[in-house]
């Protein structure tokens, strides 16, 4: 009996807590494991625009110690912090719900914002190794006492073979917007692709979507495309970081007065100084971070992700945020017509923080066969 090119499942994760990292290679149950034991490789599929996967690079560098991936995680909770006055969260100004859905929609402004810093993805693929964790990182897995239930497809498959590629013009407009989306009205990128995906009469299958090389100052991710969120709390972040944090510090919050503008002066300047010499050492510069964290209140773990941030390459990414997302092709009735997968609402974003010179930028779309 020949192979079949796939195997897939879909399983349900229960995040115990608010903030919880589910080892899917653990979650999966004996069956599932000899299921896919045949297949080298393992696609990992989330429907989710607060609970995704590290791509498995990432993944690599943090080790298989779940507390460095919390960590890591951590590091962005710090900038994004829970309860801070969020624009996504004043649920009076969003008129896209109705009343009672804005009882029950979730404050999770913070979680969104932390799932795009971190570089999370909707879609990832890894090497199949049962002992090795693929950690599944839920930020939003509770509110108000109850429990989110998530979904997640596992596909296995062997190789992939490219049966497509283009390269798509985005139009960017003329005023400067931090974020475009790509199934929006002006540009839905799914239209062709799913024209394609019938034209090849594929069940199961990859789309994969690039930034071209020579394109600076951008990203992509897949969430969610709420007004609030892309044109108010993502946009100020991405123009003033450290200014973000100090308005939504819930130390400053408390006392505003406690960092005055000329202090935050200060403060922008004396990072951007000593952030070379302090990331070129083995160790951090502890005292001289102290000192300018005791003349201005802070503490110091607060301060860790900022520096960071303003040592990392604006050219090349913006937090942790990639330059290509992956949306898999499925069908669930096996050997069914596979349509595009995507939770309800999650939407391919692209995200800059700077306005190109041209009044495009340039995407490479593929689209891919399991083999």
């Amino acid at each position: 009996m020949e192979k079949p090119a796939t195997a897939a499942a879909c399983i349900t994760l229960i995040p115990q807590k608010r903030l919880d990292i589910i080892d899917v290679s653990q979650q999966m149950v004996e069956d599932l494991h000899a299921r896919f034991a045949g297949f080298p490789r393992l696609l990992c599929c989330s429907l989710h625009t607060t609970a995704g996967y590290l791509h498995e690079q990432l993944a690599t560098k943090l080790g298989p110690d779940r507390e460095s991936v919390s960590a890591y995680v951590r590091s962005a909770q710090r900038l994004f912090p829970e309860g801070a006055p969020y624009w996504h969260d004043q649920m009076h100004l969003r008129n896209e719900l109705s009343e009672e859905q804005r009882k029950q929609e979730p404050l999770n402004a913070d979680s969104h914002l932390a799932y795009i810093c971190l570089g999370l993805a909707n879609c990832v693929t890894y090497r199949n190794n049962p002992a090795a964790p693929i950690h599944f990182i839920d930020l939003d897995g509770k509110f108000n006492g109850s429990t989110r239930s998530r979904k997640s497809w596992i596909v296995g498959y062997d190789a992939t073979d490219c049966i497509h590629e283009s390269v798509v013009d985005i139009p960017i407009p003329k005023k400067h917007v931090q974020a475009i989306s790509l199934t929006g009205t002006a540009t839905n990128l799914l239209t062709p692709v799913e024209q394609l995906v019938r034209q090849h009469k594929l069940s199961r299958g990859l789309v994969t979507i690039d930034l071209e090389d020579n394109e600076k100052h951008a990203g992509l991710t897949v969430n969610e495309f709420e007004t609030l969120l892309v044109e108010k709390d993502l946009t100020t972040a991405l123009l003033d970081p450290l200014k973000y944090v100090v308005r939504n510090s819930p130390k400053l919050l408390r006392d505003p007065l406690s960092l005055p503008s000329r202090a935050q002066q200060f403060l922008t300047a004396e990072l951007k100084r000593i952030v070379p010499e302090v990331l070129n050492t083995a160790s951090r510069n502890v005292s001289r971070l102290e000192y300018i964290v005791e003349r201005l209140g802070f503490h110091l773990h607060f301060l860790e992700y900022i520096i960071d941030r303003l040592a990392a390459p604006s050219e090349t990414r913006w937090m942790n945020l990639g330059r290509h997302i992956n949306l898999l092709v499925n069908s669930e009735t096996e050997n069914g017509p596979g349509r595009v997968h995507l939770g309800t609402y999650q939407s391919p974003i692209l995200i800059q923080w700077r306005h190109p010179e041209q009044s495009v930028r340039r995407l490479v779309v593929r689209l891919h066969r399991f083999c």
